[in-house]
């Protein structure tokens, strides 16, 4: 399954902020199921970098953005996209940069905190916690095998 992620869920887990762990659960996911292939628009990684940077310092900014991009793959930022994007009538232009780069790889869905601006898709545009809500997600979640904790090896 090929699913594109939109900037803002790669921000609620840097930032923890309200519903994380639904965000956090989507990105371990994608690193670690096999059946997943993760993108995110090649976009993603300098708006992370710029977003961290009013908080810490460069050197940190800058691992962290590519810390949180480690495990997807990058849709190229081309005249292509752009020109779709420019062309969309939904209100948002890096909204529509995501998802220009969600239909460029044929993503069988897109992941977002802000659906409302991406309506109307043909794409099925969905919260974290509604993608991981479906039954072909969650049987991917389950054959996960987790690492052993503590108190496992006891």
């Amino acid at each position: 399954m090929r699913v594109l992620v939109d900037v803002n869920v790669f921000i609620d887990v840097l930032t923890r902020r309200m519903n994380w762990a639904g965000s956090l659960q989507v990105l371990h996911l994608v690193r670690n199921v096999p059946q997943l292939e993760g993108w995110t628009s090649a976009l993603t990684i300098p708006l992370l970098y710029f977003f961290r940077l009013r908080v810490f310092p460069e050197a940190q900014a800058r691992l962290d953005a590519q810390t949180a991009g480690r495990g997807f793959h990058r849709v190229p930022l081309t005249q292509e996209v752009l020109a779709q994007a420019a062309a969309s009538t939904l209100p948002d232009f890096e909204d529509n940069i995501q998802l220009a780069s969600a239909e460029m790889v044929g993503a069988e869905y897109l992941m977002t905190r802000n659906t409302k601006d991406f309506q109307p898709s043909l794409l099925p545009v969905l919260t974290p916690e509604a993608w991981l809500a479906l039954e072909s997600v969650a049987t991917l979640y389950e054959d996960l095998t987790l690492p052993a904790t503590k108190d496992d090896k006891e």
